[in-house]
């Protein structure tokens, strides 16, 4: 049995784009975060590497003409959107802080089987709900990284939405007694800190949690 919980957050602070411009950018960033060969084996239905960088190239209409480095959010006819994953991500992060105050034994792994964000474009909007079409600006700073020849400087962009900012999504939670509004508010609480999206090192992505309700069972559909 699923519960469904709406939740809103207002963001205080730049909120950060984390998807590459260039179609290698976004195939290196899918590499990286593919799990090992065991868990792969366990999705079901689990989609290839290859069409799932196709996919989001495709939604931030990535071009080798672009400079590397650069991030961005995607996009589609209605504007910029926040991709669910972005959302689940950190929230498993910020599972994995609070775990221990929770008492609830391998609380992010039992986060990680329990709790989903519905499948669908989040829409960042401004304080009067108004929709956010296009980004605020783009932040460029010289960053050092480690090459095979030693390091080297480079400049790094990212995209970015100037608050205040919302960003409203549905969670849909495994309904067992294991995981509920006690430890998602929890969860919440400690990524208002934490910070969401990139450039969290600048404290970028801080929040505060507007609203966290459970829906009652005739607003959910499906």
């Amino acid at each position: 049995m699923w519960k469904r919980y709406q939740v809103e957050v207002e963001f205080t602070t730049n909120f950060g784009a984390s998807l590459p411009r260039t179609p290698d950018g976004i195939r290196a960033m899918l590499e990286h975060r593919m799990p090992s060969e065991a868990a792969f084996k366990k999705i079901e239905n689990p989609v290839p590497v290859a069409v799932l960088a196709e996919q989001v190239i495709q939604e931030v209409e990535a071009s080798e003409e672009e400079p590397p480095g650069w991030a961005t959010f995607p996009h589609d006819a209605q504007g910029i959107y926040v991709e669910p994953r972005t959302v689940r991500g950190h929230i498993k992060d910020c599972a994995l802080q609070v775990a221990a105050t929770t008492g609830i034994t391998a609380f992010k792994a039992k986060v990680a089987n329990k709790v989903y964000v519905v499948e669908e474009p989040l829409r960042l909007r401004r304080a009067d709900s108004a929709l956010i079409t296009k980004v605020d600006g783009t932040i460029t700073r010289t960053i050092q990284v480690m090459t095979r020849q030693g390091p080297r400087s480079s400049l790094k962009r990212v995209d970015y939405v100037a608050p205040p900012s919302r960003l409203a999504f549905v969670l849909r939670v495994w309904d067992d007694k294991v995981v509920g509004e006690k430890e998602l508010r929890t969860i919440f609480e400690y990524g208002e800190v934490h910070g969401m999206g990139a450039e969290r090192s600048q404290h970028w992505g801080n929040y505060h949690l507007l609203k966290l309700e459970a829906m009652s069972p005739r607003s959910v559909v499906g």
